[in-house]
C-alpha cells in the first residue's frame, strides 16, 4: 500500500551518467543510469535506467537508447522529460501525494540561461510544480560536510560522468570556478581508443567502463581484466588482458588536463584564500574520483595534500538532499530560472 505524503520534495542529482534522487525524510530513493530506451516504431518507452543501459550497443533497428544529458546539459528535452516522468511514476507506486512534487536539481557551473531553462522546463513538463537549481560544487560541498559558509577558501574538484567542476568556494559562494568536459565518459572513450591503438582491439562503451571499474587503480599491481572484442585488422574475435598500467597509460593525458585546469584556477584564486587551501588541502569528489591512487597524482602535480570526500559518488545527492531538508535555510544558495 502506498504511503500518504503531503508533497514529494526531492533533491535530484541529474547527471550525465547517473541520476540520484533524494526524497525528504527518506534519503536516496533512486540511483540509476541516466539512460532511456525507446521503440522507434511507436515511440514507446521500453526501459529506463540500468535496464536501458544494458541495451547500449545491443539493440535491434527498431530500438534506440538515448542519454537525455550530455556534459551535464539537457540535450534531448523530450527524453529528459520522459526520464524524469518515469522517476515520478516509480515514486507514485510507493507514495500517494496531494500536491505536485517540488525539486532542487544540481547543475554544472557556467550554464547559459537557455540551458538552465531546459532543465527547469523538462522537470515542469514531467510533473513537477516548483523547481529550483543549485550549482553542483555547492551541493557537493554541502554533501561532503565542508564548512563552505565560513570565511575561508575551499578548493573542490568534482569529477563526475560528463563534467569536472573545479571551484574555489568561500562564504557560501563560488569565488572562481569552471566546468570542463573531461570526466568519466571521456575516460571510457580514452580506454577504448588506447586499446585499439595498443592491441588492435575494438571494444564497446560497456567494456571500457567495466575495465575502468574492475581494474580501478592507476598503480595497482594485480588488478587485471580480460577485454573481448573484434580484431581491428582481421575482424575476428580477440581477447587481451587489460592491466593497471594500461589504465594509467589510457587515462593519464585526460587526468593531466584536469590538473592543468586546476592550476589555472589556483592562479586565479585570491592569495588570502590560497593560504586556507594550503592548510587544509584540496578536496576531491565525484564518482570518477573513485579511481585508486588518483589523489596521489594530484598531490604530486599540485604540491598540496588532497583529501577524498567520503562516498564521493553520493556527495552531490547528499547535498541536494540537505538543501531540500532545510529548504528555508538553503534556498539562498538556490536559484530559479
Amino acid at each position: 500500500m502506498a504511503k500518504l505524503i503531503k508533497q514529494l520534495e526531492l533533491g535530484i542529482d541529474l547527471g550525465t551518467s547517473n541520476t540520484l534522487v533524494y526524497l525528504k525524510k527518506m534519503g536516496i530513493v533512486w540511483h540509476q543510469p541516466s539512460v532511456i530506451a525507446f521503440n522507434k516504431r511507436n515511440n514507446s518507452v521500453i526501459a529506463v535506467g540500468e535496464e536501458a543501459k544494458k541495451m547500449i550497443g545491443r539493440t535491434p533497428q527498431n530500438l534506440i537508447v538515448l542519454r537525455p544529458l550530455s556534459h551535464g546539459i539537457v540535450t534531448d528535452f523530450d527524453a529528459a522529460r520522459i526520464f524524469l516522468g518515469k522517476i515520478l511514476d516509480k515514486l507514485r507506486k510507493e507514495y500517494f501525494y496531494i500536491f505536485r512534487p517540488k525539486a532542487i536539481i544540481g547543475i554544472p557551473l557556467n550554464l547559459t540561461e537557455v540551458q538552465k531553462r531546459g532543465a527547469v522546463e523538462a522537470a515542469i513538463t514531467a510533473g513537477f510544480k516548483d523547481v529550483h537549481l543549485i550549482e553542483e560544487p555547492i551541493a557537493a560541498a554541502l554533501g561532503g560536510n565542508l564548512d563552505f559558509e565560513d570565511a575561508r577558501g575551499i578548493l573542490l574538484i568534482d569529477i563526475g560522468g560528463g563534467t569536472t567542476e573545479i571551484s574555489v568556494i568561500s562564504l557560501g559562494g563560488i569565488v572562481v570556478g569552471k566546468s570542463i568536459k573531461i570526466a568519466g565518459d571521456r575516460f571510457n572513450n580514452e580506454i577504448a581508443n588506447s586499446v585499439r591503438l595498443k592491441h588492435n582491439l575494438i571494444i564497446g562503451e560497456g567494456q571500457s567502463e567495466e575495465a575502468k571499474i574492475k581494474v580501478g587503480d592507476l598503480f595497482g599491481r594485480n588488478q587485471t581484466f580480460v577485454l573481448k572484442g573484434r580484431d581491428a585488422i582481421t575482424a575476428l574475435p580477440k581477447e587481451v588482458l587489460f592491466t593497471s598500467q594500461d589504465l594509467k597509460e589510457a587515462l593519464l593525458p585526460s587526468i593531466q588536463e584536469i590538473i592543468e585546469e586546476t592550476k589555472d584556477i589556483i592562479n586565479l584564486t585570491p592569495p588570502d584564500l590560497l593560504g586556507d587551501i594550503i592548510n587544509q588541502g584540496i578536496y576531491l569528489t565525484g564518482g570518477s574520483s573513485l579511481l585508486g591512487n588518483l589523489e596521489t597524482l594530484f598531490e604530486r602535480e599540485l604540491k598540496t595534500k588532497v583529501n577524498k570526500i567520503e562516498d564521493p559518488l553520493y556527495s552531490v545527492a547528499r547535498g541536494v538532499g540537505k538543501a531540500i531538508e532545510e529548504f528555508e535555510y538553503y534556498k539562498k544558495r538556490c536559484f530559479r530560472d
